[in-house]
């Protein structure tokens, strides 16, 4: 008897949504949002042309203003002379983004193939994470010695009406590479860690509880 009800309070338990699950939904949700909403805005950058137009007014600090202006002058490298390579990278992040999103709805409904899409979710975010390391290292990085001098013309024209001090042509060099590459290249890590946290927490044992599938479905 005892036994029996201890069962039937560990499948009423694992019927709860479990926070944790709870969390990493919601962090999906923001994550294939933002994802969702950057792929439409390049891939119509791409489509239409135009360069995004960036007023900074000193509001930010100089770093952040840096950051901000290094990737618009990027995307708006990109779209003009590498335009492929930035469309081939926003339909990654678009489809990304949708994955995301559709495992989202299929927790939060109750749907049972909630697990295995956050699974795909996973595996989908390692893909899309190698496939924008491969971008930066070979695209990017080889479009600094030329884009340097559009930065240095940029962030020049922003100190003028901040009213702030320039950045000399070693700095300029410098926070490129570390804005448009290195920075970029540990978010890629990071994002190929929460791929794995991803996939581990959906493979364990709570949550095949709460969609009642055994260890052996534990594939995708």
């Amino acid at each position: 008897m005892t036994l029996g009800r201890d069962e039937r309070n560990e499948r009423e338990g694992a019927r709860r949504r479990p926070r944790w699950m709870t969390l990493l939904t919601v962090l999906l949700l923001l994550l294939g949002g933002r994802f969702f909403v950057t792929a439409v805005s390049d891939l119509h950058r791409v489509a239409t042309g135009r360069a995004e137009v960036l007023s900074l007014d000193g509001s930010f600090d100089a770093q952040q203003e840096a950051l901000l202006r290094g990737q618009v002058v990027l995307g708006n490298a990109l779209s003009r002379h590498r335009p492929v390579s930035l469309a081939a990278s926003a339909v990654a992040r678009l489809g990304l983004g949708l994955i995301y999103l559709f495992a989202v709805a299929a927790v939060f409904s109750g749907d049972a193939r909630g697990r295995r899409v956050a699974l795909v979710a996973g595996l989908a975010g390692i893909v899309v994470s190698a496939g924008n390391a491969l971008f930066l290292m070979l695209v990017v990085r080889r479009m600094l010695p030329w884009l340097t001098p559009m930065l240095a013309d940029a962030f020049a024209q922003d100190a003028a009406r901040s009213g702030r001090a320039g950045f000399d042509p070693g700095t300029v060099a410098a926070q490129a590479r570390l804005f448009l590459v290195d920075v970029p290249l540990v978010v890629t890590g990071l994002g190929v860690l929460w791929s794995l946290l991803l996939i581990a927490y959906f493979r364990g044992r709570r949550v095949r509880l709460f969609y009642n599938q055994p260890r052996q479905a534990d594939h995708v």
